[in-house]
């Protein structure tokens, strides 16, 4: 009896160890295999992985909307999400940029930001909400950004008949930053016309130095 209850409590330790780890934090420690396996596709001049999902459906939806002359979905689908991972210094990965449209999603990454990690804070700037936090060794992200689209629609056949139309949708990040210096030749090629720059005297002042 004392075995069963003692197999029950470690099982309820793994399983709460679990639900608390880093979400998206598994591609940090994937291979060059495992990425492939799971389709994604690596750029060698980003020296990034990437993975793209759209919802096919709502783009044919869109593409039929024109001929049909109706009101086509301009928004991304709820389940639309891109991944890309930016490898860095000794073949690790520097970063994890999640972009994705689902309000459920973001509320989880939010809940999980404010009860598991430290540092919790909240910066925001026009339309732009950005929490920020420390989970162990890493420094994360999660933003939310609103994107308003107002166009004009034409609803009659004769196109006398003209409203217009106004959406909008939030589009999320969540960034992962493991402190490891990212490595690239885009990087690498930034960095030599950021020196040429400041070798011609030619350095870009921001709005600090302007005081």
């Amino acid at each position: 009896m004392k075995k069963v209850l003692f197999l029950c409590l470690a099982l309820c330790a793994v399983i709460a160890a679990k639900a608390q780890e880093l979400p998206y934090s598994k591609y940090i420690y994937f291979s060059k295999a495992e990425f492939k396996e799971n389709n994604f596709k690596y750029d060698n001049y980003t020296n990034t992985w990437g993975l793209t999902r759209t919802n096919g459906l709502n783009v044919a939806l869109n593409v039929l909307a024109i001929f049909a002359d109706a009101e086509d979905d301009i928004r991304p689908a709820s389940g639309d999400y891109s991944i890309a991972v930016q490898m860095g210094v000794e073949d690790k990965v520097s970063s994890i940029y999640v972009v994705f449209y689902k309000d459920e999603t973001y509320h989880k990454l939010l809940s999980f930001m404010m009860h598991n990690c430290d540092n919790f804070f909240e910066t925001s700037s026009g339309k732009v909400v950005i929490q920020h936090a420390i989970y162990e060794d890493y420094s994360i992200e999660l933003s939310m950004e609103q994107h308003i689209i107002s166009r004009t629609s034409s609803r009659t056949i004769d196109y006398k008949s003209v409203k217009s139309v106004d959406e909008s949708y939030n589009e999320y990040t969540f960034i992962i930053n493991t402190g490891v210096e990212p490595t690239s030749k885009y990087l690498d090629k930034q960095a030599a016309k950021q020196a040429k720059r400041d070798a011609k005297g030619k350095k870009k002042r921001n709005v600090e130095d302007m005081m």
